[in-house]
C-alpha cells in the first residue's frame, strides 16, 4: 500500500454509480466528512470507492479459501487510491420494524443510527491516553 509523504489520501478517476471521473485528495489520519446534496456521490465515494478498495486490498492479502468464506466485495471502479490507511465501515441500523419518523430520519443521519456516538469518544480517549502516556 503506497503511502503518500504529503499525508494525503489521493483518489484518481472514481467512476462508481453517480461519480463521473472524480479525482480528489483529503488528509490522512483525520476525521473526514463527505457532505453534499442528495445524489451527489457521498456514499459512492466513502463506501463504494474507498471502503471497496480497502476491502479489495484486504481480500488480496488473505488465502483463497478464506476469500470464499468472506464473500464478494464491491468493485470500486477507480483508477487508483494511494495513501489510504485501513478503513472501518459502520453499518446503519434501523431500530423499528415499520418505518416511523425516527427510522426515516436514520436514512439521512446515519451517525445517530450507528454506534458512532459511542465509539468516537472511546477512540478519542484511548488515543489521548497513548499520546500522554496515561493508562
Amino acid at each position: 500500500m503506497p503511502v503518500d509523504p504529503s499525508g494525503l489520501v489521493h483518489v484518481h478517476d472514481a467512476r462508481l454509480h453517480n461519480l463521473r471521473h472524480v479525482t480528489t485528495a483529503f488528509p490522512r489520519g483525520r476525521l473526514v466528512a463527505f457532505t453534499g446534496v442528495s445524489g451527489s456521490g457521498k456514499s459512492s465515494l466513502a463506501f463504494g470507492t474507498l471502503h471497496g478498495e480497502a476491502q479489495r486490498r484486504y481480500l488480496e492479502s488473505i488465502a483463497p479459501f478464506a476469500r470464499r468464506l468472506i464473500g464478494s466485495a464491491v468493485d470500486p471502479r477507480v483508477e487508483s487510491v494511494t495513501g489510504m490507511p485501513p478503513t472501518v465501515a459502520l453499518e446503519q441500523r434501523h431500530t423499528a420494524a415499520r418505518p416511523s419518523a425516527r427510522s426515516r430520519r436514520c436514512r439521512t443521519r446515519s451517525g445517530s443510527c450507528t454506534p458512532a456516538p459511542a465509539i468516537i469518544p472511546r477512540m478519542s480517549s484511548r488515543a489521548a491516553r497513548r499520546s500522554t502516556g496515561v493508562g
